[in-house]
């Protein structure tokens, strides 16, 4: 616990078995201690689209690598029980795109924690690879809330992953500016259907690190989710590397205090559990 008394969160990280990580378990608890971060998730990466056909997947072979997730997790969570909660987490990317193989990486482990991602849209390579010269960002965008708002109503998760990920790169990395006011309509439906499922959205911190400068949705997003009566909120810092372990988690709290927000969460074994704000942030 911070000197504060808040209590820190980081629902979103990954490990050496995310295809793009490089810690082992035991250094991302051994960091997230050092930190005084509380609670941690680590959620590796699922790509529902790269599960068949793994040896021409860039991402490798999930059925191998996630099972090996688990087995560190636990590891971990018995090594360092007492000093940190260790939640075994998996962030499930495009389950819409290959619900058969999504179902089954649901199927590897008790998770604590489901974040469902989108980080492709169908047909399309990540958004990290596009040339938005040559492509309309309007039409991507529209697109990809579309493909959201499916992932929404699947419901087989427990919290939305960075909802303005495409941003980290249209505008973090193109300086191409994005009215997110014109899909107001859209995502207010998917608010809506998060709410009406009792899911959560998460604010991932990453894009404080990183060119966009600003978290994935931003204060504004927020704001209108409360609006519509969103309770659930879960912080993640989307670490791929121990330094950034509980990166960005005080400045979304405090984002959050801005929007109205008491409390946010983390999900053990599926269930929300709620962490008070403290006022003095």
């Amino acid at each position: 616990m911070s000197k504060s008394g808040q209590i820190i969160c980081d629902c979103h990280c990954h490990s050496e078995w995310s295809f793009d990580g490089c810690e082992s378990t035991d250094n991302i608890c051994s960091q997230a201690i050092k930190t005084g971060t509380d609670v941690i998730a680590i959620t590796d990466h699922c790509e529902a689209n790269g599960w068949n056909n793994p040896e021409e997947s860039e991402f490798g072979n999930f059925a191998e690598l996630i099972p090996q997730s688990v087995k560190h997790m636990k590891e971990s969570q018995e090594k360092y029980a007492g000093q940190i909660k260790l939640l075994r987490g998996l962030e499930l990317g495009q389950a819409m795109q290959d619900l058969e193989a999504a179902e089954k990486a649901l199927l590897l482990d008790d998770f604590d924690f489901v974040l469902a991602s989108l980080h492709n849209v169908r047909n399309m390579r990540d958004f990290y690879w596009l040339d938005y010269k040559n492509h309309s960002v309007s039409e991507i965008l529209k697109t990809y809330f579309s493909e959201v708002l499916e992932v929404a109503r699947w419901n087989r998760f427990d919290s939305l992953a960075h909802l303005t990920y495409p941003l980290r790169y249209i505008s973090g990395d193109w300086g191409i500016k994005v009215d997110i006011t014109q899909y107001s309509e859209i995502t207010d439906e998917i608010f809506r259907t998060l709410i009406i499922n009792g899911k959560a959205l998460e604010i991932n911190t990453s894009g404080l690190r990183q060119k966009l400068g600003k978290t994935m949705p931003d204060t504004e997003l927020l704001k209108r989710y409360r609006e519509l009566g969103g309770e659930y909120i879960t912080i993640g810092s989307d670490a791929h590397r121990r330094e950034d372990i509980g990166k960005g988690i005080y400045e979304a709290i405090k984002l959050l205090q801005e929007a109205g927000f008491t409390k946010y969460h983390y999900f053990e074994k599926h269930r929300p559990v709620a962490v008070a704000i403290n006022g003095s942030l």
